[in-house]
This record gives structure tokens, C-alpha cells and sequence, in this order.
């Protein structure tokens, strides 16, 4: 074709026809103006076609991350209501220690030994940079936040890993109530709902012999008051910022459905 178009402009100049050739010449290039528009055209349409179907790669994998951080999100705060309510009842049994009984005690303080973590999916979207292809602003900001918001959740569950649960741990040791604590947790099957990976086998023997100590003698440790107070506090607070990732991981997955639905 280049040829062709030589062969023109070689035969107009020999015939001296030079206002033909200057007019042939500028629709020559507009021809080749015009090609390139249309090539980058159709690149530009070959590349948004391309990351239209990641993005909707993307969306679909959101989805299912989602909506497993939701069930898991859900089981933690269900675990930790369980340890509230645990919680309240030994402060009852506090407050009114005669006539406890030692099973029902030790089944409350099996309870407690629960430690509920949230663990969400991670992706790799921002530090990729496939953030950029998903064009819903509401849900690139959402997703953008997501890890700020986890990490005021991971602060709270901080304070019951570091500072409660080690010290109920501690005062079960002190009571003699560990080892019973452990089979009872083991052998509870709302216990190993919480477990993602869980089992049905209980890893501990029941209990032969029986070292703790009275129930009016547990009752009375202000140290146990304490810390049950503090567990009570610390499980809440962690459910109120659950609720709220509760209701961000709603708003994704509904932005996530509308977007794959309208694509």
C-alpha cells in the first residue's frame, strides 16, 4: 500500500502537477492520522475490555473474601456474647456466693477460657494496584479503609489477649480449675463452633481426681471479680467495633453484588 501511494506522488511530481500532489500529499496524511486514531482506538477499547473482565475476576473473589469475613465475623460475636453472658452469671454467683454449685461454677469458668479473634481475609488490592480497576468510588473506598477499620478491632482484642485472658488462665491455675476448664471447653459443641478448623474429639481425658478449690473460695478472690469485670467490658467493647465491620462488610457486598450483577 506504501508503494501505491509513492508510485502516485512520484507520477504527479513528473508531470509537474505540484497543487495535485500538495493536495494528495495532506489527504495522504490525514489517511495515516486517521489510522492511528482508529488503532488507538481499538487499543484503548482491546485494554478497557481486558480490565473489565479483571475487574469482574476481582469482584467475583471480593465477594466470596467477604462474605467469609461476614460468617467468621458473626461466629466472634456470638463466642464473645456467650463469654459476656458467662461473664455476668459468675459476677451473680459473686454477689450471691452460697449454695453454688461446683459443676455449674466450673462449666461458667470453662466459658471464659474462650479467646475469639478476628482473623479476616487478606488481599494484596492496594499494594497491587488492581485497587484502580474497580470503578465504584463508594466501594474503592470502602475496600481502601477496610484494614484501618480491622485494626482498631485488633487493638480492642489486644487488651483480651494480653491483659484478660492470660490473668483468667493465671487464676484458674490458682484455683486448681484448669484442667476441668479445658475438658469442659473441648467437650461444649457451641465451643467448637468457633473453631473455623474445628473437631469434634475432645484432646483431654475427663478428669479423674478433683483439686480446685470450694466454690465459696473461688467466689471470693477479688482478683477473679476484677478480671471477669474487665472480660465483661473488654468482649463488648470488641462486639460494638464487630457490628460496625458488621455493617461495612454488608455495604461491600452489597456494592459487590450490584457491580457484578450490572456488568
Amino acid at each position: 500500500m506504501i508503494k501505491f501511494f509513492r508510485h502516485i506522488r512520484q507520477r504527479l511530481l513528473a508531470e509537474g502537477k505540484t497543487g495535485k500532489y500538495l493536495k494528495y500529499a495532506i489527504g495522504e496524511i490525514i489517511l495515516v492520522v486517521i489510522g492511528i486514531l482508529i488503532a488507538l482506538q481499538i487499543n484503548t477499547w482491546n485494554e478497557g475490555r481486558k480490565n473489565n473482565a479483571k475487574e469482574q475476576q476481582i469482584l467475583i473473589q471480593l465477594k466470596d473474601e467477604y462474605n467469609a469475613n461476614l460468617l467468621q465475623l458473626e461466629q466472634k460475636i456470638t463466642h464473645r456474647k456467650r463469654i459476656i453472658k458467662a461473664a455476668n452469671k459468675i459476677l451473680e454467683h459473686i454477689d450471691s456466693p452460697s449454695n453454688v454449685n461446683s459443676d455449674s461454677l466450673n462449666s461458667q469458668l470453662s466459658i471464659m477460657i474462650g479467646n475469639p479473634t478476628f482473623k479476616p481475609i487478606q488481599n494484596n488490592l492496594i499494594n497491587s494496584g488492581d485497587i484502580l480497576l474497580i470503578r465504584n468510588e463508594k466501594l474503592n473506598q470502602l475496600l481502601t479503609s477496610w484494614p484501618s477499620s480491622v485494626k482498631e478491632l485488633v487493638l480492642v482484642e489486644g487488651i483480651w489477649n494480653t491483659n484478660v485472658w492470660g490473668s483468667i488462665t493465671d487464676l484458674y491455675n490458682e484455683f486448681g480449675v484448669m484442667r476441668d476448664g479445658y475438658y469442659k471447653w473441648w467437650n461444649d459443641d457451641q465451643n467448637l463452633k468457633w473453631i473455623l478448623e474445628g473437631t469434634s474429639e475432645n484432646p483431654f481425658q475427663k478428669p479423674m481426681t478433683n483439686k480446685a478449690l470450694k466454690p465459696i473460695e473461688i467466689l471470693n478472690s477479688k482478683k477473679l471479680e476484677g478480671t471477669i469485670s474487665l472480660a465483661v467490658s473488654v468482649n463488648y467493647a470488641a462486639n460494638l467495633q464487630s457490628n460496625v465491620l458488621r455493617k461495612r462488610v454488608l455495604e461491600i457486598l452489597d456494592l459487590l453484588n450490584h457491580e457484578i450483577a450490572e456488568k
